[in-house]
C-alpha cells in the first residue's frame, strides 16, 4: 500500500524533474506563447486580478509576510531541538517544489515565450549611432515641451499633482489607447498597488514588482512622483504576461507615451531618455554633454531628484541585492541580466523608424 511519508517525500524531490520540464518547455516558445501566455495565463491572470483588484492592500504582500514568519517559526522550533532534521528537510523541499511549481504555473512560464520584438514585428537592426543620436534630440525635445507645460517654467523640476492612488488608477488609460494599435496588449481588471514593503524596496533598489503568485503588481511609493506613472505601466506590463524586463520597459514605454496624461507621457519620455542617454555615453561621452546642455534646467531636476533617491537608500548590501537580482534573471532566460533594462534602446529605436516621434 502507498506510503503518505513516501509521497511526501516525493514531493519534496518533485522539484528536480520539474526543473528539467521547464528547461525542456523553454526549448518550445511558439509552444508557450500559444498556449500558455495566450491560453491559459490570460484566462488565469485576469480571473485572480478581478477578484484580489477589488483589495485595496496587497494580498500578495500579506501572504509574503505570513509564509516568512510561518518558515522562520518552523526553523526556529528545529534549532530548539523540536524537530528533527529529516522533517525539517521534507519541509523545505516541500516549500521549494510546491513553490517553484506555483511559480511557473502562475506566471513564470512566461520568461520562456517568444520575443516581444518579433509579436510586434519591430525590425531591430545593428547600432546605428546616427539613429541613436537623432532618437535621443527627439526625446530632449519632446522632454523639453512637456516639462515647460507642466511646469510653467523651464527652471522647475515637474511636480504631479496626483496621489499615488490617482496614478496607479489612471495607468489603465494608456493601455485603452495602446490596445486599438495593440490589441495583444489589451489590459483588463487593474491591480495596482502600494507596496508594505516600500522601505526595504528603497534599500534594495526595486521601483516596483510583481507577484507571480497572486499577479498584484506593486509599486514603491517612496520614489520621486515623477517616475511613478512609468513604473506602474511597467508593472502593469509584467501583469499582461511579459516576463522580460527589455519588454516591459517598452510595454510601459509604448503605455506612457500613448496615454491621455501629460504627466504620462513626461515619465516615460525621460525614462526612455535616460536609457539613450546612457548608450550615447557609451558612444561618445563629449557629445552625451552636448545633449545634456540642451535640456532644461527642470528636466534635469528631475533627474537629479531620482539619483538623490536612490543615493540617500544606497547600502554595503546594494550590490548583494542587485547580483541576487541578476542572477535570478539569468536563469530565467534574460541573459543580459539587470542589463536587460538598457535593451530597450533597440525596440525604441526600432518602433520610432516606423513611428517617428
Amino acid at each position: 500500500m502507498f506510503s503518505p511519508k513516501i509521497g511526501r517525500w516525493l514531493l519534496a524531490i518533485s522539484f528536480v524533474p520539474l526543473y528539467f520540464l521547464v528547461q525542456w518547455l523553454r526549448e518550445y516558445p511558439e509552444f508557450i506563447e500559444t498556449y500558455y501566455s495566450n491560453g491559459f495565463y490570460r484566462f488565469w491572470s485576469q480571473g485572480i486580478r478581478y477578484v484580489l483588484g477589488r483589495f485595496p492592500i496587497s494580498i500578495g504582500d500579506l501572504l509574503y509576510i505570513v509564509v516568512i514568519v510561518w518558515g522562520f517559526i518552523r526553523i526556529r522550533k528545529h534549532f530548539k531541538g523540536k524537530t528533527p532534521v529529516r522533517s525539517l528537510l521534507l519541509f523545505v523541499g516541500t516549500a521549494v517544489s510546491l513553490l517553484y511549481l506555483l511559480f511557473n504555473l502562475s506566471w513564470g512560464l512566461n520568461y520562456h515565450r517568444i520575443s516581444l520584438q518579433k509579436s510586434l514585428e519591430l525590425n531591430t537592426t545593428s547600432k546605428d549611432s546616427m539613429a541613436l543620436f537623432n532618437l535621443t534630440k527627439d526625446l530632449i525635445l519632446r522632454a523639453n515641451t512637456l516639462q515647460l507645460k507642466l511646469a510653467n517654467d523651464t527652471k522647475n523640476g515637474v511636480s504631479v499633482p496626483y496621489t499615488t492612488k490617482e496614478i496607479l488608477e489612471k495607468g489603465i488609460q494608456g493601455y485603452k489607447v495602446l490596445e486599438k494599435k495593440y490589441p495583444s496588449l489589451t489590459y483588463h481588471h487593474e491591480a495596482v498597488k502600494k507596496s508594505l514593503f516600500a522601505w526595504p524596496l528603497s534599500y534594495m533598489g526595486y521601483a516596483g514588482y510583481l507577484n507571480p503568485f497572486t499577479l498584484e503588481a506593486q509599486v514603491n511609493q517612496k520614489i520621486p512622483a515623477y517616475r511613478l506613472p512609468v513604473v506602474a505601466t511597467h508593472e502593469m506590463a509584467h501583469q499582461l504576461g511579459y516576463a522580460s524586463e527589455r519588454d516591459t520597459n517598452f510595454i510601459g514605454y509604448l503605455a506612457g507615451i500613448h496615454h491621455p496624461d501629460q504627466y504620462f507621457n513626461y515619465a516615460s519620455t525621460t525614462l526612455a531618455l535616460s536609457y539613450c542617454l546612457r548608450d550615447v555615453y557609451r558612444e561618445s561621452p563629449k557629445r552625451q554633454q552636448e545633449f545634456i546642455a540642451l535640456l532644461n534646467p527642470g528636466v534635469l531636476k528631475n533627474f537629479q531628484e531620482s539619483n538623490r533617491f536612490w543615493e540617500t537608500y544606497q547600502n554595503p548590501l546594494s550590490p548583494y541585492f542587485e547580483s541576487i537580482f541578476n542572477r535570478f534573471l539569468k536563469m530565467n532566460n534574460q541573459a543580459q541580466g539587470v542589463k536587460s533594462y538598457g535593451q530597450i534602446v533597440q525596440l525604441l529605436l526600432a518602433y520610432h523608424a516606423q513611428y517617428p516621434l
